[in-house]
């Protein structure tokens, strides 16, 4: 029976200690389902050439590097440019997605703790829906704050536009949460469910290929997986869709379902991008994990898992 039916992706840019980690510590706690590691090494001053020669040459032939021609950074996708591998390939994970032969796509963050076997657990939570992860970034959504909604009862709660804009009016402006509604797009209007906040958290989630692929560009009409799209205006910000969000209200529409899996048994993950502006915080970060390499698994690269 073939046990590795489980590729990873993954995303890199800069953070080489907390990279480290998130892999070893994934391959000791789940190394038993994963076969490929699609190491996406964004083209920029924080991936020297140096930076992650330690974990590349420790992973040895697990690991599938691909640099792309640049860094889409956090610019909205351009639709008309996703018929050209090279330009669809910049996006994040879409290189593994197209690339993988496995059932089964793991995408994690590059700064992720794995403290237990998060893979086991996805698997166990997928049934026969599309992917598995927790599901909304409900820290910043309206509805959560009102109580209408919450962590994977996405489906429970679908307001037409009218009631997605009262809804966002109707929480203190105080009260940060991003201002999609200020100008919204005409594709905002006429699709305002799943919520603008709504997504298949990319921070460590389990796609089913068999079930995601034929319906994603390039093979079908949902757009890319790291796609940012933009339902507001360009110039403020406020309309800046994070990655995924576009991706699952397209399969949503499209018939898919997701299951909502909590991992904070198995997952650490607390600062994410927000390091790379701060300075003081990233050094920390990156101490840190070269501690926990070092003290939990005896030195800076382990040998993978046979």
């Amino acid at each position: 029976m073939k046990t590795r039916i489980v590729d990873v992706a993954i995303n890199v840019f800069g953070k080489p200690a907390q990279t480290a980690l998130a892999l070893v510590s994934l391959l000791a706690h789940s190394g038993r389902f994963i076969d490929r590691i699609y190491f996406n090494e964004e083209p920029d001053g924080l991936n020297t050439v140096f930076a992650h020669v330690d974990i590349l040459a420790a992973l040895g032939d697990r690991i599938v590097l691909h640099r792309p021609g640049f860094m889409n950074w956090r610019y909205a996708v351009d639709e008309a440019r996703l018929g050209d591998p090279a330009y669809r390939h910049a996006l994040r994970y879409q290189y593994a997605f197209e690339h993988t032969d496995k059932r089964y796509l793991l995408i994690i963050h590059n700064d992720c703790e794995f403290t237990g076997d998060v893979v086991g657990l996805l698997l166990g939570g997928l049934g026969s829906q599309a992917g598995a992860g927790e599901i909304g970034q409900c820290w910043l959504c309206p509805a959560r704050m009102l109580g209408r909604c919450g962590p994977g009862r996405y489906r429970d709660y679908r307001p037409d536009f009218a009631g997605l804009a009262a809804l966002y009016a109707a929480v203190d402006p105080s009260v940060y949460r991003r201002k999609y509604l200020d100008e919204p797009t005409e594709a905002l209007r006429q699709r305002p469910w799943p919520l603008p906040e709504c997504r298949l958290n990319e921070f460590c989630c389990l796609l089913r290929m068999d079930a995601v692929r034929p319906d994603t560009c390039p093979e079908g009409p949902a757009r890319p997986f790291g796609a940012y799209v933009d339902v507001g205006n360009p110039w403020t910000g406020n309309g800046i869709l994070d990655i995924g969000v576009a991706w699952f209200g397209d399969m949503v529409h499209l018939g898919h379902s997701f299951a909502h899996v909590p991992l904070t048994a198995c997952v650490r993950h607390s600062v994410g991008h927000k390091a790379l502006f701060a300075p003081d915080l990233y050094v920390r970060r990156e101490e840190e994990a070269l501690a926990i390499l070092r003290d939990r698994y005896g030195r800076l690269i382990p040998s993978c898992p046979p």
